[in-house]
């Protein structure tokens, strides 16, 4: 069957997959000669069908793959009439509305045995078609895309280069078991960020830097379940005719619940496929690492005396990024962080810090300075975990003066800069 063919080839790997599937296809009207662009004039299609010959076909934007379905309902009304297939209704209208007695309107649904199985054939058909996607992406290792936020090219698996999205910047897409159609995906979140569109609300910001920052303090670098453009990457959503309603309704559930919580927390957001890759938070003083914040401080404070959460208490958000990424430096830099002297390894200057009591975050004259905003570490999770006792729901970017002295140092040290 000529269709057939068309759809098989629309779903192939590559470039030629993405040729075919943004190619044009002119599919006839159930009833008439008239034909139609598809998928640009579907609408138009299904608005003909009912204004034309008072047919409606039920569900139809479950059914899996729509044009092989129209191409076997024209076969099969070539012989026959609408009555032999639909459910027949009399209404008191006609299509545009105008008020009449008895009119006769057309339901093709699943009711009859014949469309019952067409459905069910093409899910299972589409179904094989994604889970063949889906194996090509996890194995190819053909794949090269630059980073949507860094420099870095990514070239292997594409599972690699998700990684590399969640480990070095926190965005969340979700595991690549989990979803189809990764290209695609990945060209719509670029999209977004080149528009200035958060992920996750949809809100349209001013600049890069705004953005980013919103993203950041909202939790908001990741995808929203509740935006139903996304359920097409996600395979659950082709196992059973069910599943997307089933997960839109746990969805609505969860977003009430997630408006009682913290807008960084993850305890009830759907799709939030990374919740067992645990983010390994590292010790300011040393190579210490713990997955919760509240045990590094504590781990801190025990042995290495410095309460972080006491002598920060005072400073503001970005006070404290200044703090962390200076100390970051000095460490980076085998510098005392209180007198600033060099040692020539890590275990003297660390014996160094114990024996005097040079633990702690050093003199604001030698932290509050516009290099610190710029990360020592580009995947260091405790800026991402820093609290704001002065957070406002609008975010407010204060431009450093550009006046100021560059430390080009520091910024060497800095793995990635504010661009996205």
């Amino acid at each position: 069957m000529e269709s057939k063919n068309e759809i098989i080839n629309s779903l192939s790997f590559g470039k030629e997959a993405k040729e075919s599937k943004n190619s044009k296809k002119d599919i006839q009207c159930l009833k008439c000669e008239r034909t139609f662009e598809f998928p640009k004039e579907k609408d138009v299609y299904l608005a003909h069908l009912y204004l034309t010959h008072r047919l409606v076909i039920s569900d139809v934007q479950d059914i899996a793959i729509l044009e092989d379905y129209l191409g076997y309902w024209i076969e099969g009304f070539k012989d026959h009439e609408f009555e032999e297939y639909c459910t027949t209704m009399l209404l008191d209208q006609l299509p545009d509305g105008t008020p009449s007695k008895n009119e006769k309107y057309y339901l093709l649904s699943d009711i009859v045995p014949q469309d019952y199985e067409l459905r069910k054939n093409l899910r299972t058909k589409r179904l094989e078609s994604i889970l063949a996607q889906h194996q090509f992406e996890i194995t190819d290792r053909n794949f090269t895309k630059e980073c949507l936020y860094c420099r870095d090219v990514i070239t292997g698996l594409r599972s690699d280069y998700l990684e590399h999205l969640f480990q070095k910047h926190f965005l969340q897409l979700g595991r690549p078991e989990n979803l189809v159609f990764i290209d695609e995906l990945i060209d719509i979140v670029q999209k977004n960020l080149e528009t200035l569109k958060c992920l996750y609300c949809e809100k349209i910001f001013k600049d890069r830097s705004t953005l980013k920052e919103h993203m950041r303090k909202k939790g908001h670098k990741k995808i929203n379940p509740n935006i139903q453009l996304y359920d097409k990457y996600f395979l659950v959503n082709y196992k059973t005719e069910k599943a997307k309603h089933v997960k839109t309704m746990q969805s609505q559930a969860e977003e009430k619940e997630d408006e009682k919580l913290e807008p960084n927390s993850d305890q009830e957001e759907d799709w939030s496929d990374w919740d067992e890759e645990t983010v390994q938070l590292t010790c300011l003083f040393c190579k210490s690492k713990s997955s919760d914040f509240s045990s590094l401080k504590s781990h801190m404070m025990i042995d290495h005396g410095v309460n972080f959460d006491e002598v920060t208490k005072d400073l503001t958000f970005y006070q404290k990024i200044k703090i962390v990424n200076y100390v970051r430096r000095q460490i980076h830099i085998l510098r005392c962080v209180i007198c600033d002297e060099k040692f020539e390894t890590f275990e003297s200057l660390s014996d160094h810090m114990k024996i005097e009591s040079h633990f702690g975050i050093g003199e604001k004259k030698e932290w509050d300075k516009a290099e610190f905003f710029f990360p020592t570490y580009e995947d260091d999770g405790v800026l991402c975990l820093l609290d704001d006792p002065n957070e406002k729901d609008e975010v407010v970017i204060i431009p450093e003066d550009n006046r100021l002295e560059r430390n080009k140092d520091a910024e060497s040290l800095s793995l990635e800069s504010f661009q996205l």
